[in-house]
């Protein structure tokens, strides 16, 4: 039954509802349906949800006088007493969202109880009602938000780019549809339908709903149950942590809330698997009872207070941990193959052609060999190449051009530097400082060129960043991409820097890591991200021995960048050992 709360209790409720932005009044809405026992809901957006947001649902719905009700503030059916608010198993329950909606917008409210034969109609505009009429309708609620701050110019002025509203619109869908499997979600989007997620699915067959069959193969199940806190859910493998902080969601009770220090626990459950600033996807839902929860901190209601959050810390790191200590002897199986029919092998267990059965016969395959060094000793110490010289900071351009070099391992060179001493050159770092410096110049003096690629490659990304590429075509092509649209969700790249060419480098990493940074920050940053993703995902690493022209070369190339001594993603490019240290070791 909706009413209007008593003041003895609103005045309890951590209120002050602002809609900042259309993922604001998205939130909400889909938050009502949820809470009204739909099973499916539908949410159309037009203009980034400037001009439009609908959220349509089949609801318990609402009778006339609760229609002319619910935009009244402190209106709300969930919450009765003030005992009401300890034991809370809704979304909403303050009663403040559909009139902060309706002072900043047009609203129109269609909605039919079950078990009614009409409905009733509710234009609502700037806080006024203008009209409420009894119509034929579905059952359950249709309301529609036109026009988003309209009547407030100053606050539509400071929403961000049309991308950056779109991704925090689909970031709040998402949101709500993790929590719910069994319920139906649409998002239409300027009449296209973009997401489709059917209804009785699992977590991970959503999650792929989502995200793209990619996700599917790099997640790991999560489950622990105590007596303070059940956990479960789902985390990334180790591999699949990446620089941005995408795709880490908690929920608790079924609400989504954020917390550093349980994001920290996550992390920790990883402990040295995954490098440091890296983040991996996770989504963990936790368990407890209601009264031990409270989530009436603050409006936007994603901060909570659990009574144990310190042990529940622990839980977490140990469940994470344990996870991924049982995934490391699991067998990878790849889901994509359901139904394919096996391959038929040979008898000794190979599945070969004629052709290459007969060279096995001959002997043509023969077992790799190890290259190996019988005088390496992996306790012995070396001092003089742990420590780093202050005359790593000397003036490089006095190192003489004519240098002898000896190659130690295949990216690892000793350099005579003319003085009786040493420099050893990291040739992998080497030629990541060479890139990264080449790259940027080219795309902060805007000569950035594009070459085109023989087998261009194709890329499935989640709708959020797909969007953002699509709707930054021109801030991706200065970045020395060429991308166009390929299906749902997809996009074929048939261009890359010509600065890279000839290194191989994972497309599908950069093209996630640059839609995730291309809103952040101004042009020089989004540069500087562009080109240490470049080259943190492409291998500088020889394969075989280096020749010495082609080692002097990279030498040369180092000696003339403005900051040698390092490679952009951390560790030291070369360092020096001087006649006088290698005297004092021949002591």
């Amino acid at each position: 039954m909706l009413k209007v709360l008593p003041e003895h209790i609103y005045s309890l409720i951590a209120a002050g509802e602002v809609i900042q932005r259309p993922a604001s009044v998205v939130k909400e809405l889909m938050e009502n349906s949820a809470d009204a026992g739909a099973t499916s809901i539908m949410l159309v957006v037009s203009d980034y949800g400037k001009t439009l947001i609908q959220v349509i649902d089949n609801g318990c719905g609402m009778t006339s006088e609760e229609a002319g009700l619910c935009f009244l503030s402190h209106a709300t059916s969930k919450i009765d007493s003030v005992e009401d608010l300890q034991n809370l198993s809704t979304f909403g329950f303050r009663g403040e969202a559909l009139a902060s909606i309706a002072a900043c917008a047009d609203v129109t409210l269609k909605t039919r109880k079950r078990g009614l034969e009409t409905g009733a109609e509710v234009h609502i505009s700037g806080g006024k009602v203008l009209e409420t009429t009894e119509i034929a309708c579905p059952e359950g609620c249709n309301i529609a938000v036109r026009n988003l701050f309209f009547n407030i110019p100053a606050r539509r002025k400071f929403l961000k780019s049309d991308s950056s509203e779109y991704r925090m619109i689909v970031s709040e869908f998402t949101r709500v549809a993790l929590t719910r499997l069994d319920i139906e979600f649409r998002l239409i989007s300027n009449s296209k339908e973009v997401i489709t997620l059917p209804r009785g699915r699992n977590l991970k067959q959503r999650l792929t709903d989502l995200f793209g069959s990619a996700i599917g193969k790099q997640l790991i199940d999560l489950s622990v149950e105590t007596t303070v806190v059940k956990v479960y859910g789902i985390i990334g493998t180790p591999q699949s942590a990446k620089k941005t902080q995408q795709n880490t969601f908690l929920f608790a009770n079924g609400r989504y809330f954020r917390s550093p220090m349980l994001h920290k626990a996550v992390l920790k459950g990883y402990g040295n698997l995954i490098p440091e600033g890296n983040t991996p996807h996770y989504f963990i839902f936790l368990e407890v009872p209601a009264n031990e929860l409270d989530v009436n901190i603050s409006p936007s209601k994603t901060e909570i207070k659990l009574e144990n959050e310190q042990v529940i810390f622990q839980i977490i790191e140990a469940a994470v941990k344990e996870a991924i200590g049982k995934n490391a002897f699991a067998p990878s199986i790849d889901f994509d193959t359901e139904g394919v029919p096996p391959e038929i092998s040979t008898g000794d267990g190979f599945t070969l052609t004629p052709e290459e059965k007969l060279i096995m016969q001959r002997g043509g395959f023969k077992p790799p060999k190890i290259d190996y060094n019988p005088l390496f000793n992996p306790f012995e110490e070396t001092p003089g190449y742990k420590t780093v010289p202050s005359s790593i900071n000397s003036n490089l351009e006095e190192e003489p051009q004519e240098r002898r070099i000896v190659q130690i391992d295949k990216n690892i060179v000793l350099v005579s530097d003319g003085k009786g001493g040493l420099l050893v050159v990291n040739i992998a770092r080497a030629r990541q400082r060479i890139f990264y410096e080449r790259y940027l110049h080219s795309l902060q003096n805007h000569r950035c060129q594009i070459q085109e690629e023989l087998f261009p490659k194709t890329v499935t990304l989640d709708h959020s960043s797909f969007a953002t590429l699509m709707d930054n075509v021109d801030k991706v092509r200065s970045l020395g991409f060429e991308i166009r649209q390929f299906g749902k969700d997809c996009i074929v790249v048939s261009g890359t820097p010509a600065d890279f060419k000839g290194e191989k480098f994972s497309v599908e990493e950069t093209m996630e890591e640059i839609a995730a940074y291309i809103e952040e920050g101004n042009q020089e940053e989004l540069f500087r991200k562009a080109a240490e993703d470049l080259v943190r995902h492409s291998n500088f690493s020889y394969t075989a021995v280096i020749s010495e022209r082609e080692a002097q070369n990279v030498i040369d190339q180092l000696f003339l960048c403005n900051t040698p001594a390092t490679a952009p993603n951390g560790g030291y490019t070369f360092f020096r050992i001087t006649a006088d240290e290698i005297k004092q070791r021949m002591l």
